[in-house]
């Protein structure tokens, strides 16, 4: 070996043996703790939590480094962390005031309220007479978020959601979920008793007011914490916020002011900059925006906020190419993504609408604003007939908001309108527990009540809203629905007509009366009177469709099919336009042009299990059973409970004398879904009699002919169970009668075979 090689060789070693060495000794917790303080105050939060982490993993028992750990993962808005951090100082500072504090808030906002408790107790325990300790007992035994939280999470909806500049009034009432309300109101009195100088205890006071609904002693308390601090920012921007929700919008301006010229910051100006947005002041508004869109930290907000002007001024395009404009800067924006996606949905431009909130989705699935951005998604996809996309999207709002009402009202109406009562019901007791006086919610209510045929539930859960708002259009249409229920229909037109009174253009109500009209024989006074609306404006394809199902009712089929071709040409979306199509040409035999529509739907939505099953029956009615047979398959592949396809593939497997166990677990299927339809009892009995198993064939087809006495494929049916049973009598009489109904229907050759063996 030569010299060199033996001296590189032994470098290497000594730089190994120190590698090894410097290995096995114990990092130096210390210098991580001295690092991260200084990176914490030069604000590099992450770098920060790097070094206060690597300072924990040579000492994990340092309650003080959880606790700036903690303060660190605040700092970069991660409270599940900071939350970890947080409990464990406390426990490893059982002392420690600040750690119990600390703890307690964030597991109060979890709303993990008997853990907060704990907290609170034990820091009161150490410090009866600490402020912050009062204050988080008090919003712990009442459930509240704390103030500053409440309006910093207000603040990021109108972040996500610019257009919706009335938000403001919306922050409303807080909820609040302890139930302890007399003794969380002394506890907050106690605080402020304790510190009367103090703003947070008085502001404390005055969030437990505002979800109380004490307005005029929320009042009293906010306007006692600007006494104290007439300079303090989070007072005069709860002030500012009470007046809006309460109102008094004027008397909100000047404590936006003095938060903006006090706290002289960006956040202050923009918060003085949405409030005039709120009243409708743009020019003063835009004035401020423009100034801030030249900052660096408050740019991309500006540029977003000055949209929503443009947008309410009615510039749409203009608003589109400065959203553009940032989003080529910062395509990561989802402030601005999530307005594009409005604005383009506005416009009708629904694929563009759903690529920008799949690009928010994609940033930080979840995060808060990709919450909002499948709720825009499964609006689009209800709006244009893709209920399992829709469910889907709602499904993942209810997984990240906190407080998800609107993703719950609206599955709450999908699986209503699928006939899913009882999921609806779920989801409507969840939005009423998020809301508890949610009308839309209790509107629902009533529709269940009446779908169940529980009439007095009904006038009970509408007497809430009857006293709630007596003149509002959709309280008139739910008493024109509870009517119609109890078979009142002139008491049900003259609802229709009080909500139309008070609003035009009530869709519900329009509707309402032209099935009236239908019921009651009046169909061509009721297309005449749709000929006479569309004619004074451009409909929408909603409109149309609804014009098409009248049109179809009166007889004027060809009237029917020109305005869904019409509500295609305007909306190609809108499945329901090529569904309906498909069902006017099956019943004018129109057999291509009928598979063709349907074809079309399913082309646009795979997953359209109505407009799959339409297919199928008519592949089905052409005699074409093998592809009726796989388009069954599909569609209970897509939903193994839709009901039709089980039954009819049911009957499919019966017809070929093959599969009868899965054809009986099918029917099976197809019975729980339609207790009580008579189709699906005779295929379920028909089935039991293949199989032997004769009473209970006898029993479901015995329920088929009580409902449907003149079909003779249910008659004969039954008259050959019977036989098998060895009931000839009731055989004979069954029997002769299918054959008196129809001597020619399909089973009518083994039917007088098993008269003449049993003796006619």
């Amino acid at each position: 070996m030569s010299t060199q090689i033996y001296k590189t060789l032994a470098l290497a070693g000594s730089l190994l043996a120190v590698a090894v060495l410097a290995g096995c000794r114990k990092p130096d917790a210390s210098l991580h703790v001295r690092r991260g303080t200084e990176f914490f105050e030069k604000t590099k939060y992450p770098e920060a939590i790097v070094e206060f982490r690597a300072a924990l993993q040579a000492n994990a028992k340092l309650g003080d480094v959880h606790l700036k750990l903690g303060d660190t993962y605040i700092k970069v808005g991660d409270g599940k962390n900071a939350l970890r951090e947080y409990a464990r100082a406390a426990d490893l500072l059982p002392d420690n005031v600040t750690a119990q504090i600390k703890a307690g808030s964030l597991l109060l906002l979890a709303r993990s309220f008997e853990d907060a408790k704990s907290r609170a107790d034990r820091a009161l325990a150490l410090d009866p007479k600490n402020t912050d300790a009062q204050i988080l007992k008090g919003n712990v035994l009442a459930g509240l978020k704390d103030l500053d939280g409440a309006m910093t999470e207000y603040q990021e909806t109108i972040a996500q959601d610019p257009t919706q500049i009335n938000a403001y009034a919306n922050l409303g009432t807080l909820q609040y979920a302890g139930g302890k309300k007399e003794e969380a109101e002394a506890t907050f009195k106690k605080a402020v008793e304790a510190a009367p100088k103090s703003v947070d205890a008085r502001l404390a006071l005055a969030n437990f007011y505002r979800a109380t609904r004490r307005t005029a002693e929320c009042e009293e308390a906010l306007k006692g914490a600007l006494q104290v601090d007439p300079g303090n920012a989070v007072a005069n921007r709860a002030l500012g916020l009470f007046y809006l929700a309460s109102g008094r919008r004027l008397e909100a301006e000047p404590f936006f002011q003095t938060l903006a010229q006090t706290s002289k910051t960006d956040a202050a100006s923009m918060t003085l900059a949405d409030y005039y947005l709120a009243v409708k002041s743009f020019d003063k508004a835009r004035k401020i925006l423009t100034e801030l869109s030249t900052h660096d930290e408050g740019s991309a907000v500006a540029t977003t906020r000055l949209a929503v002007i443009d947008a309410a001024e009615g510039h749409r395009a203009q608003a589109l190419d400065r959203l553009r404009g940032l989003l080529t800067k910062r395509p990561k924006d989802s402030a601005a993504l999530l307005l594009s996606a409005r604005l383009l949905l506005a416009d009708g431009k629904r694929d563009e609408a759903l690529a920008a909130v799949n690009a928010t989705v994609a940033i930080e699935p979840n995060a808060s604003a990709a919450g909002v951005a499948h709720l825009i998604a499964g609006q689009i996809y209800a709006a244009t007939d893709h209920t399992k996309e829709a469910i889907e999207a709602f499904e993942q709002v209810l997984k990240i908001q906190p407080r998800p009402l609107a993703a719950n009202l609206a599955l709450a109406r999908l699986h209503l309108a699928a006939g899913s009562m009882d999921k609806s019901l779920t989801y409507i007791q969840q939005a009423l527990a998020i809301e508890p006086a949610s009308p839309d919610a209790r509107a629902l209510l009533v529709r269940i009540d009446v779908r169940r045929g529980d009439l007095e539930k009904a006038k009970e859960d509408l007497a809430l809203l009857q006293k709630a708002y007596p003149d509002a259009p959709a309280v008139h249409n739910l008493e024109a629905l509870l009517q119609l229920g109890a078979r009142r229909p002139d008491a049900a037109r003259a609802s229709y007509a009080k909500a139309l009174k008070l609003d035009a253009n009530d869709a519900e109500a329009s509707d309402g009366l032209l099935h009236l009209d239908v019921a009651t024989g009046h169909a061509k006074e009721a297309a005449a009177r749709l000929d006479a609306r569309l004619a004074t404006g451009q409909p929408t394809a909603g409109a149309l469709i609804l014009a098409a199902r009248t049109y179809a009712s009166a007889g004027e089929t060809a009237k029917a099919e020109a305005t869904l071709r019409k509500a295609v040409e305007i909306d190609p979306a809108q499945l329901r336009a090529y569904a309906m199509l498909g069902q006017l040409y099956f019943s004018q035999k129109r057999l291509a042009e009928a598979e063709q529509s349907f074809r079309e739907v399913i082309q646009r939505n795979p997953g359209s299990v109505p407009a799959a099953t339409m297919l199928g029956m008519l592949l089905q009615q052409q005699g074409r059973t093998p592809e009726a047979e796989k388009e069954y398959q599909r569609i209970l592949a897509i939903d193994a409970r839709s009901a039709v396809a089980a039954n009819n593939l049911a009957c499919i497997y019966l017809d070929g004398n093959r599969n009868l166990d899965e054809a009986l677990q099918l029917a099976q299927t197809a019975q729980q879904e339609l207790v009580q339809e008579p189709h699906v009892a005779d295929t379920l009995g028909w089935i039991y009699y293949k199989k032997d198993m004769l009473p209970a064939a006898i029993q479901h087809l015995e329920s088929s002919a009580q409902k449907m006495p003149n079909d003779p494929t249910v008659l004969y049916h039954l008259g050959m169970a019977y036989k098998q049973s060895g009931d000839w009598n009731k055989a004979r009489v069954a029997l002769r009668q299918a054959l008196t109904i129809n001597p020619g229907f399909d089973g009518a050759g083994e039917a007088k075979k098993a008269l003449a063996m049993i003796g006619a």
